[in-house]
């Protein structure tokens, strides 16, 4: 199967400089997107329009993404604090 395109949201570029790790550990994650978008976050939610969106704590973030398979792209949408509680 051929790789999908990730596309990701500027709040990853306007994230607070993330440590090393957390850097390497989203940017395997995105790669990991593109080769597997069938992957499953750790839980899934619906987005405004009632797509089902998944959602994936990497260090103290959490990434929703969706995988367009119609025009092969998984597209980060959002990304924020996780919720530690």
């Amino acid at each position: 199967m051929e790789p999908y395109r990730v596309l990701v949201c500027i709040e990853i570029l306007q994230l607070q400089k993330p440590s090393r790790r957390d850097r390497d550990l989203i940017l395997r994650f995105l790669e990991s997107l593109g080769n597997n978008p069938f992957g499953k976050g750790d839980y899934e939610e619906k987005d405004e329009v009632e797509r089902p969106v998944q959602i994936k704590v990497i260090g103290k973030d959490a990434l929703t993404y969706w995988a367009d398979h119609a025009v092969k792209e998984v597209k980060v949408t959002k990304i924020e604090l996780a919720d530690r509680t």
